[in-house]
Parts: structure tokens; sequence; C-alpha cells
């Protein structure tokens, strides 16, 4: 159900854990990395990881939470020029009456 949805969170799940694990190696390698520095790099990139995780698990299941955290991230990656806005309108067209399975 809802493949295409799935797979766009999926893919930005990757992207943003992708992100946390290049920011923290980039961190821990400077002259002043500390642990604390890496934690909080790994809370910013990780609670849009679990969100989209979330939405992923929910949209392939056709249950209506995953619909509307899909429409809230959606919404979100609209102010995310350039590619994020293209992303966000695909999720936002997605979440419609005509896209969406129901289970």
């Amino acid at each position: 159900m809802n493949k295409s949805l799935s797979r766009i969170h999926l893919g930005m799940a990757v992207f943003y854990g992708l992100l946390a694990a290049l920011a923290c190696m980039v961190h821990l390698n400077g002259d002043k990395a500390s642990v604390t520095g890496a934690a909080i790099l790994l809370a910013v990139f990780g609670l849009p990881l679990l969100l989209h995780f979330f939405a992923m698990r929910g949209v392939e299941a056709g249950k209506s939470w995953g619909r509307n955290l899909s429409r809230v991230l959606g919404v979100l990656l609209l102010f995310a020029v350039p590619i994020g806005t293209i992303v966000g309108a695909f999720v936002l067209m997605r979440t419609g009456k005509v896209d969406w399975q129901q289970s």
C-alpha cells in the first residue's frame, strides 16, 4: 500500500542517517571534538530520521496517523528549498484522497 510514499520516507530516513554519520565523523575528527557535540548532532539528525521511519511504517500499513505524520513532514519539507520543496510537494500529493490507500 502507498509504496511510492513509503519509499520517499525510507529515502529521507536513510538521507538523515547518512547526514548524522557524516556530521559525527567530521565533528569527532576536529581539534575540539567532544562526545556531547556528537550526541547533539545525533539528536538533531536522529529526530527527523525517526519521524520518517515511523511515517514509513504508518504509510505501509495504511494508517491514518501515518497519513497525518506524512502531511506534517511534507509541509516541513516545503521550506527546504529547492530539493525539499519538490519532495514535500510530492508527499503532500500522495496523501490526498485520490492516492491514499487505507487498510
